[in-house]
């Protein structure tokens, strides 16, 4: 009996393991870029020009604009996010698949310090730069609901795509090859 037991449960496990994924695809934190500042602006419509810029943890100030004729994806996290670390983790390998190919990744921290983005970064660095948008504006202009949330901006400048939720590898080189890359 106990055998038979184990086999079905052995069996089961990869419809399991599937279900686990599928939840944290779907899976994203909630209030997170809006919490304390009310509620969301209304997100940009797929073709319209979005623009801004944010500093940097570096000390720079970045945005879309500082990489014209390029795709730009920028993934809203926040340290405290875990469906964030795993964007992040899909992120990075298509990051170095796209490198010096006219694709841009920008991650831009939502409502924390730079201090605690800081102490983050040193354990779990990022290869891309890392925004500040520490006071929710830019992300709440955005619309900006939940987190993860990836926008991908086209070659012209304009939204290709603007979701929160976890975004699958596939799905993201799609996004980037439609975008102008």
């Amino acid at each position: 009996m106990t055998t038979t037991l184990s086999r079905a449960l052995r069996s089961r496990r990869p419809v399991l393991a599937a279900a686990v994924f599928a939840s944290l695809l779907l899976l994203s934190c909630k209030d997170g870029a809006t919490a304390g500042n009310g509620a969301a602006g209304k997100p940009p419509a797929p073709g319209s020009k979005v623009d801004f810029q944010l500093p940097s943890v570096d000390g720079r100030t970045l945005g879309p604009r500082s990489f014209p004729g390029q795709v730009v994806v920028v993934d809203f996290w926040a340290t405290w996010c875990l469906p964030c670390r795993l964007q992040a983790q899909i992120l990075e390998p298509i990051y170095r698949d796209y490198k010096g190919r006219g694709v841009q990744f920008l991650a831009a921290n939502v409502g924390e310090t730079p201090e605690d983005v800081k102490k983050f970064l040193k354990e779990k660095p990022f290869p891309y730069p890392v925004l500040l948008d520490s006071d929710q504006g830019t992300a709440t202009k955005l619309g900006v609901f939940a987190l993860p949330t990836l926008l991908v901006i086209d070659k012209k400048g304009k939204v290709s795509y603007l979701q929160s939720g976890i975004a699958d590898g596939d799905t993201l080189r799609q996004l980037i090859k439609k975008a102008g890359s």
